[in-house]
């Protein structure tokens, strides 16, 4: 059974911990299960999914998703996901396109309480071009668009540690309420340390597929009917470890 947002916050700093209470009620709560495959399978999992008895169609077109997560400076959120820990929490800034500027772009607090997911988003509407700028300079302009609450929060979290980008397809059953997403070309870009951001080459390209089955908490006997004749097992599987695990001599 999930915890409560509270109860999932318990083993915050008391700072971090008041500050989220102050955020509105969670909202979209969703029973979210993962599957990693390999590239070579990815064609047998969309034949899979076209050909379900839910009736999964294209939701919209695939799109690349990209995203920058922050972290402490020991590397808590990763720390949290290695260890095995139900209940955690990340920190990122996510943007669409392949593309590295972007008009605007949505801070996101993900939160995971075993296989429940939830998040609160702060969209921000300000400009910005990676390419040309400073992390320190990139940290400013979010701090400009976001009001005190998340400044606060991407405060607690003051670390760029990795950004990665993959395509990503999009299908929900007939009756709108399973949703289903492929996840390739998933590459990842390290950026301990490094003061402007470092994105020629990527660190790491991911030979796997994540497919995820998402839906409201309330409808998990719909995704029951997904997951009883899914094909692959169920996994752990975390972008931003694996970004993180990447890098020589962590």
């Amino acid at each position: 059974m999930a915890r409560s947002s509270s109860d999932h916050f318990s083993l915050l700093a008391p700072a971090h911990q008041a500050a989220i209470r102050q955020l509105p009620p969670r909202q979209d709560v969703r029973y979210e299960v993962k599957f990693s495959l390999t590239n070579a399978e990815l064609p047998h999992a969309l034949g899979w999914v076209t050909t379900h008895a839910c009736g999964f169609r294209k939701a919209f077109p695939d799109r690349f998703v990209n995203n920058i997560y922050m972290d402490t400076a020991d590397l808590q959120a990763y720390e949290e996901n290695a260890a095995g820990i139900g209940d955690r929490d990340k920190l990122r800034f996510r943007w669409y396109g392949d593309t590295w500027a972007a008009s605007a772009g949505t801070l996101e607090v993900k939160c995971r309480s075993d296989s429940v997911g939830w998040k609160w988003t702060a969209r921000v509407l300000q400009p910005f071009d990676l390419e040309h700028a400073t992390w320190q300079q990139f940290r400013d302009t979010l701090r400009g668009g976001l009001d005190d609450l998340f400044v606060f929060l991407l405060d607690q979290q003051p670390f760029v540690t990795l950004v990665n980008r993959y395509l990503r397809s999009y299908f929900v059953s007939r009756d709108g309420r399973v949703r289903l997403t492929i996840d390739r070309e998933i590459q990842s870009f390290p950026q301990l340390g490094r003061a402007r951001p470092a994105l020629r080459f990527a660190a790491h390209r991911a030979q796997a597929v994540v497919l995820e089955v998402k839906c409201a908490v309330d409808d998990r006997p719909l995704a029951a009917r997904v997951l009883k004749d899914i094909p692959w097992r169920a996994a752990r599987h975390s972008k931003y470890a694996t970004g993180i695990e990447s890098i020589d001599n962590l």
